[in-house]
């Protein structure tokens, strides 16, 4: 458990002395900043915006400090000692005990369109700090994500082999889960977007036991991150990207290569490079300087009028130069600022297409031999298995041991055949009588049944006020004294 109190920097000491608080021993029952914001009759602002340091974000991690405190007290955000969605911390306290008063206080205007979103983020980038700072995980944080797409692969490709799939969509998800297991993957995880750094901690903490530094992972049997993502500026160059430098928080030992749909692929699968494209956006110098080099765009030859894509406008192109393929020409000149960039969506080639360029990627950061003598070392052969398989014919060739089998199968029927016929005996005359006991109980009350589930836990089963072990107990004692002249002479029975 993270001792809060050491993460307090000089501004949050300062100001929970001057609330009367000792930094060193946090209160456990409540937040104090939360408390002070609520006071009644008095300022929070206007009384402590003198002391240094003061602003929203130095506000909010020592608020942060405090509720973390009271959550390890209590048991999260809920008290069931569960961690819970980033969004359920906001509505259960940042949101109406910390960020309302406080805006309140400040002059701002909770109902403008950006209020929500701007301290929303605030509260990601309060905790996100702690993280990135190796001062806490998410889980020390009470934080789950619970809205991220994710499946365990339980056959590796080989032990200590840690890969995973890495999807941009959701919509993604469910067509990598077969190639995934094909490939020997552990894992396969939907981004949704660009992925949180809460799910990826998920991911690793569920599915690759890590706990603490760097988990399973070490310089030999490293993480590996196959990205799936969009041929634009985000896919490629952010989202891509995003998955490896979030797992690296928690482990040294990262490689990631991107599964790529890209021009050159759409080419070589046999398609025409302009049928599934799309038009790109423009809205800032990245998307820009991504499109000047790696976006599609429409030539037209100044001879012919022939029309052919390319790729980039300052650099030539992977897939044709800038001259005509049809008489050489050259084209007219390409201007991002003028002509329209296209890039591809994952879905511009079939998912099957992809099937073979996840093994593209996984050779690209591990060497096709260094996979052949790992599954070498791993295919020696099963001593028990061969064993058996001696032994079993031993057993066919030994006269006593076959003479012992049949006599053993001979008893074996006799036993069975008694056992089922009292069985079968007492079950037909105990059946007419299995409700004899249906109303010896009192009739539960909706207390009973409200209280059963809202103590309900992950192994709860549906609410049984009855036991039929009850019933049971008594169908026994019912048997035995009413059929006891047939229970009688099954004893004294002789089989043999």
């Amino acid at each position: 458990m993270v001792n809060w109190s050491e993460q307090l920097d000089d501004f949050g000491r300062r100001i929970l002395e001057e609330l009367g608080e000792n930094p060193d021993f946090l209160p456990r029952d409540y937040n104090p900043i939360t408390k002070a914001l609520s006071e009644p009759n008095k300022n929070f602002v206007q009384v402590y915006s003198h002391l240094k340091g003061f602003n929203r974000t130095s506000l909010c991690r020592v608020a942060t400090i405090c509720q973390m405190v009271v959550f390890d007290h209590e048991g999260g955000p809920e008290g069931d000692g569960k961690p819970k969605a980033l969004r359920r911390h906001w509505y259960s306290w940042f949101k109406t005990r910390f960020a309302q008063p406080l805006s309140q206080q400040l002059g701002e205007d909770l109902q403008s369109e950006r209020w929500g979103l701007n301290w929303a983020a605030r509260l990601s980038t309060t905790y996100a700090e702690y993280v990135d700072g190796g001062n806490a995980t998410y889980q020390d944080l009470w934080v789950e994500d619970a809205s991220r797409m994710m499946q365990r692969i339980y056959d590796v490709l080989f032990k200590g082999c840690h890969i995973i799939v890495a999807v941009e969509k959701d919509s993604l998800f469910k067509d990598f889960v077969a190639p995934a297991r094909a490939l020997g993957a552990r894992t396969v995880y939907s981004g949704k977007g660009k992925s949180s750094k809460a799910g990826i901690e998920k991911v690793l903490r569920e599915h690759f036991a890590w706990r603490d530094g760097n988990g399973p992972f070490n310089h030999r049997d490293k993480l590996i991150i196959l990205h799936v993502s969009d041929w634009d500026f985000d896919g490629e160059a952010v989202i891509g990207p995003t998955f490896g430098e979030q797992a690296s928080r928690y482990s040294d030992y990262i490689l990631e290569a991107r599964v790529g749909i890209n021009p050159e692929t759409v080419v070589e699968l046999g398609n025409n490079p302009a049928d599934d494209w799309y038009q790109v956006k423009l809205s800032n110098k990245g998307y820009v300087k991504w499109a000047n080099k790696k976006a599609l765009f429409m030539a037209t030859c100044q001879n012919c009028q022939n029309d052919w894509a390319v790729v980039g406008t300052f650099e030539q192109s992977t897939l044709h130069d800038h001259k005509c393929p049809e008489c050489g020409g050259l084209s007219y000149p390409i201007d991002v600022n003028v002509s329209k960039a296209h890039g591809y969506e994952v879905e511009a080639l079939k998912t099957r297409d992809y099937y073979g360029l996840l093994v593209d990627a996984l050779l690209q950061v591990l060497p096709f031999d260094y996979i052949v003598q790992r599954l070498r070392e791993e295919c020696t052969a099963d001593s028990y298995q061969a064993a058996e398989q001696v032994a079993q014919a031993i057993y066919e060739q030994n006269d006593d041991y076959q003479k012992i089998l049949s006599e053993f199968q001979r008893l074996e029927k006799i036993k069975t055949e008694f056992e089922n016929r009292i069985k079968n005996t007492l079950d037909d005359l105990g059946r007419p009588h299995i409700s004899d006991w249906q109303y010896d109980d009192l009739d539960p009350e909706p207390d009973e049944f409200r209280s059963y589930v809202q103590n309900a836990r992950d192994y709860s089963m549906p609410w049984r006020p009855f036991d039929r072990g009850d019933r049971t107990k008594k169908l026994v004692e019912w048997l035995r004294d009413n059929e006891e002249e047939t229970i009688s002479e099954f004893k004294t029975e002789s089989l043999l």
